[in-house]
């Protein structure tokens, strides 16, 4: 049986773990712009609505609060400018381009639907996009990466590269998530947020469990009369829906087994040991203990943990000595 060389290994696997960090970071951007672009289009420009939706939109994606806000245009600079870094054309482009260097590990269905995603993301008429409906060119961004995803299911060989593509998705969306909680949710929990309008307090809570695809399945767990904690709940919790956090740790738990046995590494590694710690964390912590010690607190502790995880993936699979590679 043909073995890759350690060097081979890291390469293709950091090239494929950030592949899917950033067509997962691009369809979070779609998701997110997509709500917004439809709950402030009737609002004028300049409007102090409008520029507080958007500064919360910012933070959602961790990008920087601007002093001065041109919503029209920066919301068109978050969608089309490639040079602009968090951009969805930005961020097509960077997981094209990691597609592109290891281009033999990924089937033809793979790379032509990344490939053309990106292309037909780069050729919009952006005047027209804005001029007929941009929710239809969110959700074909959208559509694009779950294609990618489900493309990647049924075309590749569920071997190393594989688990590390899933490992970049769920990384991904793990850490997007924590943002989006403290970005979006965490006042709602805490009574510093009052609502954009006095009647709009449900629309609100509805419209956070769009911005993650996660309305129809709340609903199906929970009474419709929403409350915050129940959304931070769900989202931060629940074992089957597929964007909470749970969920995310346990496929990553799963995918670093996979990659131990696979590489004949003992499951003692210190990525393994973390990603095990985190899931037991999300197994038994409540969502009335978080809200008692501080829902933002508590948040930041699980995202430095997934930080931790991602350095220790790197020390034992990507970046490793070379001692550690001929040992």
């Amino acid at each position: 049986m043909n073995k890759t060389t350690p060097s081979m290994l890291s390469r293709v696997a950091e090239n494929l773990y950030w592949m899917a960090r950033y067509l997962e970071r691009a369809e979070n951007s779609a998701r997110l712009l997509d709500v917004y672009v439809n709950r402030t289009l009737e609002i004028a420009p300049g409007a102090a609505l409008r520029d507080a939706r958007l500064r919360r939109l910012l933070r959602s994606l961790d990008l920087p609060d601007p002093d001065r806000i041109d919503s029209d245009q920066l919301v068109h600079s978050l969608t089309f400018d490639a040079a602009y870094e968090g951009s969805i054309l930005f961020n097509l482009s960077i997981a094209r381009d990691n597609a592109h260097h290891v281009r033999e590990q990924l089937s033809s269905e793979m790379w032509l639907q990344i490939n053309s995603l990106y292309l037909d993301v780069r050729r919009k008429d952006k005047v027209a996009v804005w001029a007929d409906e941009p929710h239809e060119f969110y959700m074909h961004v959208k559509e694009g990466a779950h294609l990618f995803q489900g493309i990647t299911d049924a075309t590749m060989n569920h071997n190393q590269g594989w688990h590390f593509i899933q490992i970049g998705r769920y990384m991904e969306r793990l850490i997007s998530l924590l943002t989006f909680l403290r970005a979006q949710v965490v006042e709602h929990i805490d009574g510093t947020r009052t609502s954009d309008q006095p009647s709009e307090g449900y629309f609100e809570l509805v419209a956070l469990l769009k911005s993650v695809s996660a309305f129809e399945a709340f609903c199906k767990v929970y009474n419709p009369e929403m409350q915050p904690s129940w959304i931070a709940e769900f989202l931060l919790f629940n074992a089957e829906f597929p964007r909470s956090a749970r969920f995310c740790i346990d496929t990553l738990f799963g995918s670093f087994g996979a990659l131990a046995d696979s590489t004949m590494r003992p499951k003692s590694l210190r990525v393994n040991r973390l990603a095990g710690r985190l899931q037991s964390t999300f197994s038994f912590d409540e969502i009335d203990e978080v809200i008692r010690q501080g829902v933002t607190d508590y948040l930041y502790g699980i995202k430095h943990q997934a930080i931790q995880i991602h350095d220790s993936l790197f020390d034992a699979y990507i970046s490793y000595s070379v001692e550690a590679a001929l040992g």
